[in-house]
């Protein structure tokens, strides 16, 4: 093995297969981002023994293009809102166990085997793995092995005379690269590494949205059902009071419009639970879709949100999020890829430099090609500059800096928005864990001063108005207290989204 090219011979000749080393795909990432040039990120010293490397070095310390950084005041120092500092800090990488639900896991798992947005994840992530390696074996030269094998023959007649032909072709080994664009290498790995960090960053978001989006619509499933037997209760409810009315009416101590102002409100909480248990099946549809199957014979055993348990989490400090957040990772490696435009662009105001060389080895024996054979060492560097454009490259340097300048404010956009969204659910969680506890306090007096009206209805002593209000208000408050429940839900799995889902930059994706 020579450089990383293996040779090999059979009996049928000699059999000269090019199989490059494989470069290890993390490494590769690592190795970009602790260079110094053009980003000066971190200072690692150059590989020994690797001459090659080392002079891509030398050649391309001409490049200064750095990335742009944030505003001081674009990151916090720290939060705002109300955070509970005994609470656990980030999210876990699987936040949704922390709900305590066996089947919500359950769903997940088979979310993240069966989805068919999330396999098709899969298939693009290794095309962006195999795009990397790629762009890692452009870093070296192209080699180039050839081989040829001459022809000869003897022969002996019968009188005992005899002839020779010698090869009508010498037998010959070449080994030979090719090296271009010396200067731009560095500049394109970079862009490669940022476009493949872009690309996880993109699939990583993508997978906590559809995670997110199976866990509300659980959440939905359960708070449709548990709105389902309170609806069942309001029709029980309603049908009470207007046996009540009916009796009163027939009795003669009231008068027909209550009975029938009844009969409309029955008939409306009849109609509200079959829209319900119509929503039931939506719900189920939609959740069957994103398992990747039919909705036909497809159920859950959840029956009610009240099993559920509402986790609690905290963020850390605000830094962090820039590497937590998929979306603010996204935004960074897309800067960085412009940043890696601006410096290819502007190294076409320098010569284009590249390299040729090769050792060609030839013999007219097969036997003298190994023993001592004729070789020839043939290196040259080609130079080429650009000396009149038109303008066009400094056209170009302009265009690729105005978008450097677009892309730093879409990321600033990006954080900005962030910092602010997690702001707003801190405060927003807070606030209905308040709510939810005075919608519980008031469904259990709306359901005690019900109560208290079917009785004095049924009495004589307040008249229909009054427990018709009181109905209601118990409907009302029960559906509110209900939609809480869910608003709270939604709300942590919105914060587990925006606190990353417990991903973090550089981490595994599957």
């Amino acid at each position: 093995m020579v450089n990383g090219i293996h040779t090999s011979a059979s009996k049928d000749g000699p059999n000269v297969g090019l199989h490059f080393i494989q470069p290890n795909l993390r490494a590769l990432r690592d190795f970009a981002r602790k260079r110094i040039y053009s980003v000066g990120w971190a200072r690692i010293p150059c590989p020994r023994g690797n001459v090659i490397l080392f002079t891509l070095f030398l050649l391309s310390a001409c490049a200064t293009t750095r990335i742009p950084e944030l505003a001081e005041t674009d990151v916090p120092e720290h939060w705002q809102g109300p955070v509970e500092t005994t609470d656990v800090e980030w999210p876990d990488a699987e936040w949704w166990d922390s709900f305590d639900d066996t089947e919500l896991s359950t769903l997940i798992d088979q979310v993240q085997a069966n989805n068919l947005d999330l396999a098709t994840n899969r298939r693009n992530l290794v095309s962006a793995q195999i795009a990397l390696k790629e762009a890692g074996f452009n870093l070296w030269p192209t080699p180039v092995v050839s081989a040829g094998i001459g022809s000869g023959y003897t022969e002996t007649r019968f009188n005992g005379a005899s002839a020779s032909s010698g090869p009508d072709t010498p037998s010959r080994i070449g080994i030979s690269f090719t090296y271009n664009d010396i200067l731009s290498k560095p500049a394109t790995y970079d862009r490669a590494v940022a476009e493949y960090d872009s690309r996880v960053a993109q699939l990583v978001d993508l997978e906590l949205n559809t995670l997110g989006t199976a866990s509300s619509t659980y959440f939905q499933i359960l708070l449709t059902r548990d709105k389902i037997v309170a609806a069942r209760q309001n029709v029980a409810n309603a049908e009470a009071i207007g046996a009540i009315a009916e009796a009163r009416v027939n009795s003669g101590v009231a008068v027909p419009i209550e009975a029938l102002q009844q009969q409309i409100a029955i008939q409306r909480e009849r109609s509200n639970l079959s829209s319900l248990i119509q929503n039931d099946l939506a719900g189920r549809s939609s959740l069957a879709l994103l398992l990747g199957r039919s909705v036909q014979d497809f159920d859950i055993d959840g029956r009610s949100l009240q099993d559920l348990r509402m986790p609690s989490v905290r963020p850390g400090l605000p830094s962090e999020l820039l590497l937590r957040r998929p979306d603010l990772v996204q935004a960074e490696a897309n800067l960085r890829v412009a940043t890696s435009n601006v410096e290819l662009v502007r190294l076409q105001f320098f010569p284009q430099i590249s390299l040729t060389g090769g050792v060609n080895t030839s013999s007219t024996s097969l036997l003298d090609l190994v023993s001592s054979p004729t070789s020839v060492l043939e290196i040259s560097a080609n130079l080429v500059q650009t000396l009149l454009d038109t303008g066009q490259r400094s056209r170009n340097l302009e265009q690729a800096r105005i978008s450097l300048e677009n892309n730093l404010a879409s990321y600033r956009n990006a954080v900005l928005s962030a910092f602010n969204e997690i702001e707003v659910l801190l405060s927003n969680l807070r606030l209905l864990e308040e709510l939810g506890q005075v919608a519980q306090d008031n469904l259990g007096a709306a359901e005690e001063s019900f109560r208290i009206a079917q009785v004095r209805y049924r009495e004589g002593v307040i008249d229909y108005q009054t427990v018709l209000n009181a109905q209601d208000t118990l409907f009302s408050t029960r559906n509110a207290y209900l939609d809480n429940k869910l608003l709270q839900l939604n709300a942590m799995v919105g914060f587990y989204q925006a606190l990353g889902g417990g991903w973090q930059e550089g981490k595994e994706l599957y």
